[in-house]
């Protein structure tokens, strides 16, 4: 299993316990999203700490459109360059509210910057789109030169999804505990999506199941097994 998506610092911060299950899950393995410099050493510091887990765990650096700060590119360039980071992200476009929408020309210069950023050294992006679908497809052709795209906790319809692959964007799109929860377009989304294309991850520790104050880790079998629930063939 796969986690596609998980914040290690902040579930370590609200779930201790949790640095046993990374160690000892089997079958498992997590994405962990960094937003600056202190959350990657956090997550390097981690895995020289626990060795068994630390093959389970890979980086993932971007600069959120929630705080799009353009110094930042250089430290992604850096962490680029020093080898230490799996994939760029999450990137995006987030027009959920006022405050988000007032900063949405940085937001996109940002983004188109990464994803030339990620498609020049060959690496996967993560994208955090909220409210702003229609605006990404007027960036299909840059996410047409990515390798590999990532929409993480994807919230668009089935129908915008199968565009973006039509349209030649190499793209998977991960889903969490909003199919717990009964999001009816998640459902609707595995229904109708190629089964490669389907992802899973938690989140963790944002995005929890409903009346738990946080999701875990370790919610991800109970999320493939609702995959699996509705595409029996899916395999994590």
């Amino acid at each position: 299993m796969r986690d596609n998506h998980l914040h290690l610092l902040q579930t370590l911060e609200k779930a201790p316990d949790a640095a046993e299950f990374f160690e000892n899950a089997g079958d498992y393995s997590a994405l962990c999203s960094c937003r600056n410099i202190g959350e990657v050493e956090f997550v390097e510091a981690f895995r020289a700490a626990h060795p068994k887990a630390a093959g389970k765990l890979k980086i993932s650096f971007g600069i959120h459109p929630q705080d799009p700060q353009k110094e930042e590119l250089e430290t992604l360039l850096r962490l680029i360059g020093e080898k230490r980071i799996e994939a760029v992200g999450e990137i995006g476009l987030d027009l959920f509210s006022d405050e988000f929408r007032a900063t949405f020309s940085l937001q996109s210069e940002l983004f188109k910057r990464q994803l030339e950023i990620a498609a020049e050294h060959d690496l996967p992006v993560v994208l955090h789109i909220r409210k702003a679908v229609q605006q990404l497809f007027s960036l299909e052709h840059l996410l047409k030169k990515n390798s590999s795209v990532i929409f993480h906790s994807y919230s668009g319809t089935a129908d915008e999804a199968l565009t973006f692959l039509r349209h030649g964007v190499n793209a998977c799109f991960s889903f969490g505990n909003a199919l717990l929860n009964g999001h009816k377009r998640a459902a609707e989304c595995i229904k109708m999506l190629p089964v490669e294309r389907i992802l899973t991850e938690t989140d963790a520790p944002y995005q929890p199941k409903a009346g738990k104050p946080f999701s875990r880790p370790e919610d991800l079998e109970e999320i493939v097994n609702a995959v699996k629930g509705i595409r029996g063939n899916f395999f994590a």
